[in-house]
């Protein structure tokens, strides 16, 4: 991350210890352990793109995004699943809102 972002989402790499897994479920465990490290990967990638865009318009999706980083230190991809999962509700409850206000829709979850 830049811009003075303190907070890493570098993705754990520790997926289990060997010890712990299944003999003849070796192959299938690696095979899952990649695939979950590419995913963290993709989320730290998305993460780190959205705290590092300035638009003012943004600062409380980027404050919130943060927040899940906090509470899930080492798992980004489940930090921005809870992100959006949080974004969805918020989106839901402001669509009840006046026309005025208009319902929030962040322009990096929506493609923009």
């Amino acid at each position: 991350m830049t811009k003075g972002t303190a907070m890493s989402v570098e993705p754990s790499s520790t997926p289990g210890r060997l010890e712990e897994q299944d003999p003849e479920n070796l192959v299938s465990g690696a095979e899952h352990a990649a695939s979950a490290a590419g995913i963290r990967h993709q989320a730290a990638r998305i993460i780190d793109a959205v705290l590092d865009d300035s638009a003012p318009e943004q600062a409380r999706a980027r404050e919130l995004l943060r927040q899940q980083l906090a509470a899930h230190p080492g798992h980004p991809e489940r930090a921005l699943l809870e992100h959006l999962a949080a974004l969805k509700a918020l989106d839901g409850h402001r669509e009840g809102a006046s026309e005025a206000g208009g319902p929030f829709r962040p322009e990096f979850a929506s493609g923009e």
